[in-house]
């Protein structure tokens, strides 16, 4: 009888963590992402303008990168995008690009794709998003800042700005 519950709690657990919590629609030539999603996602064929935002960005603000470098996994992100929206098209290929190569795991970054209505019951109203792309930043679970739509100065600036006050 223990094996059988056991098995059953095993079955449970590994079929609930394989949900998909996003949706892909098509609208005109447009793939857009709705729900959390995993950034792998971003790095295949149907989303070109990410790999080309990706690997075309440089890093060239050595003393900003450094402060994310040095922080890197003592904080959480939250990214709202829409994968039809060119600022999100130009800012998030570039975020994901620091992230990487400052070291930064995928396990604190969270992705989240909204349509064109900006809305996602449960997440919008309680994040307060109205515009994408919108990075939050959160350190033990408390938000230390936020990125909306466009940086000031530059991505790095802003971010290594974010992580630095106290």
């Amino acid at each position: 009888m223990k094996k059988i519950v056991l098995l059953l709690t095993i079955s449970i657990l590994f079929f609930a963590c394989g949900i998909k919590k996003y949706t892909i629609v098509e609208r005109g030539n447009t793939k857009i992402i709705i729900g959390e999603f995993p950034i792998q996602l971003l790095k295949t064929n149907d989303f070109k303008w990410f790999n080309d935002g990706y690997s075309n960005f440089k890093i060239d603000e050595t003393e900003n990168f450094n402060i994310i470098k040095s922080k890197a996994n003592k904080f959480d992100v939250i990214v709202f995008l829409g994968t039809w929206c060119p600022d999100s098209r130009e800012h998030v290929p570039k975020f994901i690009r620091i992230m990487d190569e400052a070291g930064v795991s995928e396990k604190h970054i969270k992705l989240v794709g909204l349509d064109r209505d900006k809305t996602l019951k449960g997440l919008t109203d309680k994040y307060n998003i109205t515009r994408v792309p919108t990075f939050i930043f959160f350190e033990n679970g408390k938000e230390i800042g936020r990125i909306v739509e466009h940086p000031q100065v530059s991505l790095l600036n802003h971010i290594a700005k974010i992580l630095s006050q106290k």
